[in-house]
């Protein structure tokens, strides 16, 4: 008779393994998809990273030792995230010279509709689009961003159901939202078709809660739209010191701030204010740092304003889902679009940008030894 071999162990990770791996090393961006996730509600936000609530700390989450993984199932940086979600989303890796990810196209896009032009950044196509996906039952909420209740000029989570909402939030900050906590408010709201609209970073959190199954969020969001994403600056950095202090500008009277090359700031007066972007690295936010993803490579669309001219948005097409909505509402005349090679300037800057981003991640023999060796990029 054979001799019954033992069973394989299967690794089971838990809250022990993210928090050692990803929060510890500073691989975490703060994008809070394992707060959302959790079903147990035992992690909060604090200081743009997760936290345990319980008292027994991160070597002791009760539920992860009974076996939950939930928390690093949902996470869009642990261990080999990357080539998973490449995989699932374009049968492939990508490879090293794809330097901004794997794509259909790339074009400089525009809204039709004057609203939509006037509120958005750029061409506003973000913001002509989710209208669009709104008014047409295609989804029935965005996930993004607007500006916070507490602190002038800071952005904050925020869930919107109509036209009048999403052209209130357009526009971009530059202070740190994390825009998948605002899927918990969606679910309170009873919406299960969702656009999640969010930095690389955020963009991630669809293809890994996918791929690791994490159905119960998933299923939830109907379309994923990327910001192109450099960083983002802590809120004293930018707001208080730069603003208030160096500028001497009252937030109040702040109507909208740009980065091109250089920080922008408006005032509703009509003053355009300047400040040396390089002088404003010091304040970057800790979980940039270690973020590879400039590009937003696991959107269905990516979109930035990169273009050297005023009113388009550098727009890239990656997904079959992202084409499919890309054709349907250039047939319905929601956006125009011409190609990217028209604004090369804008393309290369994209490529030059999403290089450096790469640079970001550590390498095999860079990665912090704690538990198994996170996943690690292609080297540029």
């Amino acid at each position: 008779m054979p001799t019954r071999l033992p069973p394989v162990a299967v690794e089971k990770t838990q809250w022990r393994d993210l928090y050692n791996e990803v929060v510890l090393t500073g691989l975490c961006t703060g994008c809070t998809s394992c707060i959302v996730a959790c079903p147990f509600h035992v992690l909060g936000y604090e200081d743009n990273v997760p936290v345990q609530l319980q008292e027994e700390g991160p070597d002791g989450c009760s539920h992860g030792d009974k076996g939950c993984d939930i928390c690093t199932r949902a996470c869009p940086r642990f261990r080999e995230w990357e080539s998973e979600i490449d995989e699932l989303f374009f049968g492939q890796t990508r490879k090293p010279e794809e330097i901004i990810g794997q794509y259909r196209d790339i074009y400089l896009a525009r809204a039709t509709g004057q609203e939509s032009l006037m509120h958005g950044q750029d061409g506003g196509a973000v913001s002509a689009l989710l209208v669009w996906g709104l008014e047409n039952g295609e989804i029935d909420g965005a996930c993004t961003s607007k500006l916070s209740d507490e602190r002038t000029w800071d952005a904050e989570p925020t869930v919107v159901t109509d036209a009048e909402g999403v052209l209130a939030t357009a526009g971009s900050r530059y202070t740190y939202s994390a825009n998948p906590m605002a899927l918990l408010k969606a679910a309170e709201m009873g919406l299960s078709k969702v656009a999640l609209v969010g930095m690389g970073c955020q963009s991630s959190v669809t293809g890994a809660l996918e791929f690791r199954r994490v159905n119960k969020w998933r299923r939830k969001i109907a379309w994923t739209f990327g910001l192109l994403c450099s960083k983002s600056f802590t809120y004293d950095g930018l707001m208080v010191e730069i603003a208030q202090k160096e500028l001497g500008l009252d937030l109040d009277h702040l109507a909208r701030v740009n980065v091109k090359g250089k920080l922008l700031f408006y005032t509703d007066a009509g003053d355009e204010v300047v400040y040396p972007l390089k002088e404003a690295h010091r304040f970057t936010r800790p979980g940039c740092l270690r973020c590879p993803d400039f590009a937003a490579e696991h959107a269905d669309i990516s979109f930035g304003g990169l273009g050297q001219s005023e009113g388009w948005t550098l727009s890239i097409v990656r997904t079959e889902r992202g084409q499919d909505i890309w054709d349907r509402a250039t047939a319905d005349g929601v956006i125009e679009h011409r190609p990217g090679a028209e604004d090369p300037k804008a393309v290369e800057l994209m490529f030059k940008l999403a290089a450096k981003s790469r640079e970001r991640w550590p390498t095999s023999e860079e990665m912090p030894a704690a538990g198994t060796t996170p996943g690690v990029l292609p080297a540029v």
